[in-house]
């Protein structure tokens, strides 16, 4: 794994020294982070929002906020490609098929099948990760 870069300057030009420094690191990272279409691998996404509960529970529908990171299906393209996607809320069905519809050449059903949906059922206003490590059978599906 590589090591996170130190970022000691903010000032404009410590900025762009520091882009330069990783932009020849970008290509090595890529490669980590999404792998080739011909290997298998399996992404597991939460989509946690890190706030102090008295602030979620001033967010009208804080829970749809889990739905925004939906676009790492795109990560379905790959054939050998798996999917676990945890909420505090079940997503919506349409919103699933709205997705899974943008995935060219790939039959959404054949999609489907590589996705893991985990739902904690629980609406109340704390962050996803409390939620699930609150709940250790959920962690073991």
């Amino acid at each position: 794994m590589l090591p996170p870069p130190s970022l000691p300057d903010r000032s404009p030009d410590g900025e762009i020294e520091q882009f330069n420094r990783l932009r020849g690191r970008l290509t090595e990272l890529w490669r980590h982070v999404f792998p080739r279409d011909d290997q298998a691998y399996t992404s597991v996404v939460v989509p946690s929002l890190t706030l102090d509960s008295a602030e979620l529970a001033k967010l009208r529908g804080v829970n749809f906020y889990e739905e925004r990171l939906l676009f790492l299906l795109i990560r379905l393209r790959n054939p050998h490609a798996r999917l676990v996607y945890v909420t505090s809320q079940p997503v919506h069905p349409q919103v699933l098929d709205y997705y899974l519809e943008m995935l060219a050449g790939i039959p959404s059903s054949h999609a489907r099948s590589r996705l893991t949906l985990v739902c904690a059922y629980d609406g109340s206003p704390r962050p996803l990760t409390q939620k699930i490590l609150e709940r250790p059978r959920l962690v073991e599906r």
